[in-house]
């Protein structure tokens, strides 16, 4: 099989699956382990070099000097690239990719992957996959959506939960502790309650502690 991976240091299933493989690496720094050959970018500019592709592919309408100037990627690096993709069968991205700031990576990778019919995958994609098992919490769910500093229950939530409106309770997740005063919200169904957004999965499992019926 022959690759082009964006990878800086190779995962343990990277260096099981393809140890017998044609790897052509773009990376910042050179991991030995992984049998390869190597072209070095400037940190961080693995969208630069893909938008460099698919500019000199007639793919998309960039400046080709300057995505080389600030990846630190030659034109004529890249057309070796490209020669080499004529006859690749897999682009492999580092996982460390999802969260980069520019969300462009996937986009220019999966044109490249279209154009010359390529498969086109994450490293973490080779590993097996295992459900995490769940919390006991009787159902109960924070969503985290809300604008403000509000919380707001079911009445079902409140029912289970054994609260009521304007106590004042502690909330725990799995990552967090809130305290808050309960609001009623008749219109929700379910074992829902609302509180501010975060940055993060919105739905928690939770447990409700610590009530209080103060006013």
């Amino acid at each position: 099989m022959k690759i082009l991976s964006f990878l800086n240091y190779a995962s343990k299933e990277v260096l099981s699956h393809f140890s017998q493989d044609e790897i052509v690496n773009i990376g910042s720094f050179y991991d030995e382990r992984l049998k390869q050959k190597f072209y070095k970018c400037e940190l961080g500019t693995e969208s630069y070099v893909l938008a460099l592709f698919c500019t000199m592919l007639d793919l998309s309408e960039f400046d080709i000097g300057e995505l080389s100037a600030e990846s630190c990627f030659g034109e004529e690096e890249a057309s070796e690239i490209l020669e080499f993709l004529k006859s690749a069968d897999l682009i492999l991205l580092d996982s460390n990719l999802l969260y980069h700031k520019d969300k462009n990576i996937y986009y220019f990778a999966s044109k490249l992957a279209k154009h010359f019919d390529l498969k086109l995958m994450f490293d973490y994609e080779l590993k097996d996959v295992e459900l995490v098992e769940l919390d006991d919490n009787n159902g109960l769910i924070l969503y985290e959506c809300l604008d403000n500093d509000d919380f707001i229950v079911s009445p079902a939530f409140a029912n289970l939960a054994k609260i009521k409106e304007f106590d004042l309770v502690e909330i725990k997740t799995k990552t967090k502790t809130l305290k808050k005063k309960v609001k009623i919200d008749n219109s929700l169904k379910g074992l829902f309650a609302l509180s501010k957004k975060d940055n993060a999965y919105a739905f928690s499992p939770c447990v409700v502690k610590g009530v209080s019926n103060e006013n």
